[in-house]
C-alpha cells in the first residue's frame, strides 16, 4: 500500500512536469496525514532528491527519514503513538534537524473533521515551518 502510495506520487510529479513545465519543482513541499504521511515518508526516502521539505501529520507506520535533506516536520496527534523507531530520537532530531512538534489535536481530527481552532492551530504550525530557511 505504502509502496503503490509513493509510486503514485512520482507518476504525478512526472505528469505535473510534462502539463506544467513553467512550475518550479526544486522547491517541492509535501504533506500527508496518517497513511498519507506514511507514503510521504516513504517518499522522501526513496526519493529525497525530488522533494525539499516533508511534513507529516500524525503518520503511524513508516519511519521518518533521518537525512537533512529533505527537511522532515512532523505533527503529532495527542491520542495515538506511532510505531516502534517512526520518530526520530532527540539525537537524531539534533543531528538532521528534523522537528517533531505535538500538538493537543487528536489523530483523527488532522482532516476534514478538524474544528476552525484545530485547522488555526495546525496551520499556523505549518505556515511557521514553511516559513524557516
Amino acid at each position: 500500500n505504502w509502496d503503490r502510495g509513493s509510486e503514485n506520487i512520482r507518476y504525478v510529479l512526472s505528469e505535473l512536469k510534462k502539463t506544467n513545465p513553467e512550475l518550479d519543482f526544486s522547491h517541492l513541499t509535501l504533506i500527508g496525514h496518517s497513511n498519507g504521511g506514511d507514503m510521504t515518508a516513504l517518499f522522501a526516502t526513496k526519493y529525497p532528491k525530488l522533494v525539499s521539505k516533508v511534513i507529516t501529520m500524525d503518520n503511524r507506520r513508516m519511519s521518518l527519514p533521518r537525512t537533512s535533506k529533505p527537511k522532515i516536520y512532523t505533527l503529532r496527534s495527542k491520542n495515538y503513538t506511532a510505531d516502534k523507531d517512526v520518530l526520530p530520537t532527540e539525537q537524531e532530531q539534533i543531528k538532521y534537524g528534523i522537528t517533531v512538534q505535538f500538538t493537543s489535536i487528536n489523530h483523527s481530527d488532522m482532516d476534514n473533521d478538524a474544528t476552525i481552532e484545530e485547522r488555526k492551530i495546525m496551520n499556523d504550525f505549518i505556515e511557521n515551518y514553511l516559513s524557516l530557511k
